[in-house]
């Protein structure tokens, strides 16, 4: 078990977080693992209404594997028949030298397996029918956008606490998988798994620099469309 870490201050954690795929497979302390799913509780979602649910995975390390190769088949299939030179530009981000190998990662599935050395997996569940929301809220992706800020939550809390998080889709965002993963773990049909989330020990200490982001204001306009946020620094 990894010895507790001084957390960083949360404006830290938010400029330091990644997305971690390489896990030891070390366990966490469950204080801590208590610490961070206690804080999608406080997630905001319409009317209090709380449309979400969660399953926490840490003992049955079969289904982690599962989950696994659900993945690695998933993904396989995304981008097996992709060629690399159609494909290279979603790796933008990432040194040319490297993007070779990341894609073939990506191409027979094996940089999405992490979920089997994740300490904690959550798979994450919505619900459109829960309560009465259907017949006040018709917009279908309310219960997705509750979890989207609940799932920010606890990521960030993991990261405050020095912890790698990885997020997967690929179990779930094919209907026969998603319905295979419901049946596994006794998800009632009202309820829609949106996401697995895997929390672990990175192998590699979190890094101070990750992939550029837009600036400020390319992100944030003022008032209109088109307007760019100005810094309070360039202000005059």
């Amino acid at each position: 078990m990894v010895e507790r870490k001084e957390g960083l201050d949360f404006f830290t954690a938010i400029r330091r977080r990644r997305s971690i795929r390489e896990f030891t497979g070390e366990k966490i302390p469950d204080e801590d693992i208590e610490r961070i799913i206690d804080t999608a509780r406080y997630a905001p979602s319409p009317e209090n209404f709380q449309n979400v649910r969660y399953i926490l995975i840490r003992k049955d390390q079969d289904l982690k594997r599962t989950i696994a190769d659900i993945s690695q088949e998933a993904s396989g299939e995304l981008f097996g028949s992709a060629p690399y030179e159609l494909t290279q530009g979603r790796l933008w981000y990432m040194p040319e030298s490297r993007r070779p190998a990341t894609f073939k990662d990506m191409r027979d599935g094996s940089l999405f397996r992490y979920p089997e050395k994740s300490d904690s997996l959550i798979v994450c569940c919505a619900s459109e029918s829960y309560h009465d929301s259907p017949l006040i809220y018709p917009n279908e992706y309310f219960g997705s956008v509750t979890l989207g800020m609940a799932i920010q939550s606890m990521w960030t809390a993991a990261s405050t606490l020095g912890y790698g998080v990885g997020y997967q889709a690929f179990p779930v965002m094919e209907p026969r998988r998603a319905e295979y993963i419901c049946d596994e773990i006794g998800i009632p049909r009202l309820w829609k798994p949106i996401s697995v989330l895997c929390i672990g020990v990175p192998i590699k200490p979190l890094r101070m620099v990750g992939p550029s982001r837009w600036p400020l204001e390319g992100f944030f306009f003022e008032e209109r469309w088109g307007n760019p946020y100005l810094r309070i620094a360039f202000r005059k």
